[in-house]
């Protein structure tokens, strides 16, 4: 019947974004390590990439709020739901960001590594704190000296339709480095493409920019407090987002 073949369609679109994706994911490294133009350049060769198994999903991104500004000092804090919703990162946030942070699962791809390093995502080490307290203490340096750095809320892909619980590595950066801690919410990515499905539905993932949060006064011990606060932020945008696209259907 007409759902059946839907769910067909839908199966073999989200495979093919899939598959694409990491079949190319190799080459699209290579280019970036070997090619010689600025960082923005080969930023923009990951951000293709991404947009391109977006576009074979039929899922659009749309942006609300106001990215921060290219040399402005700040700690962007996400949630993530699903594979759609780290690409759409990719494909939109990546331009308003100097640094940024990703799971070292990524490293087992070819030239990953190198590559990622080259336009500023470092992956982050897991089960190794000494690694991780070097990494962050890279990015509050980097922060320090004006950079806009991206950094996920919840550590990994939730899963589900709602924000996890925020870690504190973000806040701890913030407060560090003195900048403002800023939210952001991705919705659609749980509906359009869930995770442990291949099945990509078409739809829009929204990402809406919020309001910074100051660090100014904020010690170190304070990081739960304001992880907490920007998880709240994130919640509700998320929850207006989810209210805004049930009204518009």
């Amino acid at each position: 019947d007409g759902e059946s073949m839907g769910a067909i369609v839908e199966t073999w679109r989200g495979s093919s974004a899939i598959l694409r994706w990491l079949f190319g994911a190799p080459l699209m490294f290579l280019r970036m390590i070997l090619t010689k133009k600025p960082r923005e350049h080969v930023k923009k060769i990951m951000m293709r990439h991404s947009a391109k198994a977006l576009e074979t999903c039929r899922i659009s991104v749309e942006v609300e709020g106001s990215p921060p500004q290219f040399g402005t000092s700040c700690v962007v804090c996400f949630n993530e739901t699903s594979l759609a919703d780290a690409l759409a990162l990719s494909a939109v946030i990546l331009p308003h960001v100097d640094r940024a942070a990703a799971a070292d699962i990524f490293a087992w791809i070819p030239f990953a590594r190198l590559a990622c390093r080259k336009v500023g995502i470092e992956l982050v080490p897991r089960r190794n704190r000494a690694g991780t307290d070097l990494l962050l203490a890279k990015m509050v340096d980097a922060v320090k000296s004006g950079e806009r750095l991206a950094w996920g809320g919840e550590g990994r892909l939730s899963g589900q339709d709602g924000v996890l619980r925020f870690k504190v590595g973000a806040s701890l950066i913030a407060i560090r480095s003195g900048a403002p801690l800023i939210p952001v919410a991705l919705y659609g990515g749980h509906q359009t493409f869930p995770l442990g499905s291949m099945r990509a539905r078409p739809g829009t993932i929204c990402v809406r920019f919020g309001t910074g949060i100051s660090t100014d006064g904020l010690l170190e011990s304070d990081a739960r407090d304001l992880a907490d606060r920007a998880q709240a932020v994130v919640v509700k945008m998320y929850d207006e987002l989810r209210a805004g696209c049930v009204e518009n259907t």
